[in-house]
Parts: structure tokens; C-alpha cells; sequence
């Protein structure tokens, strides 16, 4: 179960479905438009700034790390919410 291909595999299937597909749920959820948002906010900003090259360089990798760090910690959230869901099943079906 703890194969990262399934995953992979489930993520683009949800990406590729012609009806209720991710984008479609992400254009519906007020907290991923919110913080959407936000972000496009700050990286505008961002851009505006006159910082040095080694500045620009030093805060693009820092917000690569924190988003790197953001994507594995979903993927194990996701990856033990599955496993629990199909333990909750196995459970009430009694196929233990």
C-alpha cells in the first residue's frame, strides 16, 4: 500500500476525469481560492521587488523547499487517509 505509483496513479486519474476532476474541485473550495489568491498576491509583489540576484535566488529556493516539504506531507496524509479508508472497509465487510 505503500507504493507511490498507485498514487501517482489515482492523482492523474482525479486530474483527468472529464466531470469532477480536481480543477473543477479546486474552483469550487473557498480555501484553495483563498489561498490561491493570496499567493498570486505575494509572487506579484515578490516580482516587483529590486532584489539582488543572489537574494532572488536564496528566496526561490526556500519557497521550493517549503512547497517540496508541503507536497510530501500531503502525499503521506493522503497515503494514510487511503490506507484507514480501505481498513474501515475491510472492517465492515469482515474480510480481515
Amino acid at each position: 500500500m505503500n507504493n507511490t505509483n498507485f498514487f501517482k496513479l489515482v492523482q492523474c486519474h482525479l486530474e483527468e476525469r472529464e466531470h469532477n476532476n480536481v480543477y473543477d474541485n479546486l474552483m469550487k473550495d473557498e480555501n484553495y481560492l483563498k489561498a490561491y489568491h493570496h499567493h498570486k498576491e505575494m509572487m506579484d509583489k515578490y516580482e516587483t521587488l529590486d532584489l539582488p540576484l543572489e537574494q532572488r535566488k536564496f528566496f526561490n529556493e526556500l519557497i521550493d523547499a517549503i512547497h517540496s516539504q508541503e507536497c510530501a506531507y500531503t502525499a503521506v496524509l493522503f497515503r494514510m487517509a487511503v490506507q484507514y479508508g480501505f481498513s474501515i472497509i475491510l472492517e465492515l465487510a469482515d474480510l480481515k
